[in-house]
């Protein structure tokens, strides 16, 4: 219980260091943007992303256990290095499907893209990485804590599926217009997926427990 409060005060604390360094950013300055946009093309940005209803999402992700959240990672990873630009060279390592499977580590990574690709287009970026990431881990290691209250528990479900969702409306807020998103195929097909890996992890779990 005090760790995970240590975790959301601290997550308070990165939110209002966050906050107040965004109003210290001049766009009104054509240098400080040329500037802003030098650094940003160097550190990388990318020109295309995934683009699902934001509300979808979220019920395919709830629907899913949150397993779904691996698939949207898989799909943004995919347009991100079709649309990667960097004018250091720099490229992320390692390619859709295994940015896919360490979604808890990358998730940082396209949070920072997304953002950098937000402040190019002078559009609000999300939060910054470090709250949406921690928010991800920390929310799905709460749930799954037996020892913990169900209300904490509950709270760290909604968080680790909140994140994704928060991402995502950043990404469908940067197009004049969004592109079309219906319902794909491999979209609904992850729901049964889904049900068998959750099904088979706790057929797995019982024989370990009670052999």
């Amino acid at each position: 219980m005090e760790r995970l409060w240590s975790i959301l005060i601290g997550i308070a604390i990165l939110y209002a260091a966050y906050a107040l360094g965004m109003k210290r950013w001049d766009y009104d300055s054509p240098a400080k943007r040329e500037e802003l946009k030098t650094r940003i093309k160097e550190r990388g940005l990318s020109t295309r992303f995934y683009f699902i209803s934001a509300g979808r999402l979220l019920g395919l992700n709830i629907l899913c256990g949150g397993l779904f959240v691996f698939y949207w990672s898989y799909k943004q990873w995919q347009a991100v290095y079709a649309g990667y630009k960097s004018t250091s060279g720099h490229m992320p390592k390692g390619g859709p499907f295994l940015r896919a499977v360490f979604t808890f580590i990358t998730f940082y990574q396209f949070n920072a893209i997304l953002n950098r690709t937000c402040q190019y287009m002078r559009k609000k970026p999300a939060l910054s990485p470090v709250v949406w990431g921690t928010l991800l881990w920390a929310g799905l290691a709460a749930a799954l804590i037996p020892a913990l209250p169900v209300f904490w528990r509950i709270l760290g479900g909604v968080m680790f599926i909140f994140a994704p969702y928060a991402l995502q409306r950043r990404v469908n807020a940067l197009p004049k217009e969004l592109p079309p998103t219906r319902l794909k195929a491999a979209e609904l097909f992850w729901v049964p997926v889904s049900w068998l890996i959750w099904t088979g992890g706790y057929a797995l779990l019982r024989m370990l427990i009670h052999p």
